[in-house]
């Protein structure tokens, strides 16, 4: 184990002893299910002879508080970090039909794209329905 109690592996999920694997909660990233089961197929077509890659870039993370926080994709931060130029795109809920018709207007939109080609670098949603609409938008990453 590490540092912080997490198995080390490599690309292919292999721990230290060739022959065992680890994926999900015991190494290193976000606690998630989904994460873990694209672990596990990403693992196995490995074992099977394929050449396995994950971007964790493209998994979602929701926070099921009410109203919901949902983020997939690159932050602010991260884009300053990393020497990204970045431009920002934001969306009231108060201005979705849906969310004024459901009488549930709380939140927003924010959506993070490469200022020179526009590709979509990261999306965050605080919305009541936040943890739905983030899997579609990791869809679009």
């Amino acid at each position: 184990m590490d540092g912080k109690g997490k198995i080390p592996v490599n690309e292919r999920f292999q721990t230290n002893i060739k022959n065992i694997y680890a994926i999900g909660d015991v190494i290193d990233g976000p606690m998630l299910a989904h994460k873990a089961e694209d672990e596990g197929v990403i693992c196995v077509e490995g074992m099977l002879g394929g050449v396995p890659h994950i971007n964790y870039e493209c998994v979602p993370s929701v926070v099921y508080t009410h109203p919901e926080v949902g983020w997939v994709g690159k932050s602010e931060e991260q884009c300053k970090e990393q020497g990204i130029s970045y431009k920002i795109g934001t969306f009231p809920m108060a201005a979705n039909s849906r969310s004024k018709t459901n009488m549930d207007t709380d939140g927003m939109v924010k959506v993070i794209a490469d200022k020179e080609t526009d590709r979509l670098l990261g999306i965050h949603i605080v919305s009541s329905v936040a943890g739905e609409l983030i899997n579609e938008a990791a869809l679009a990453l």
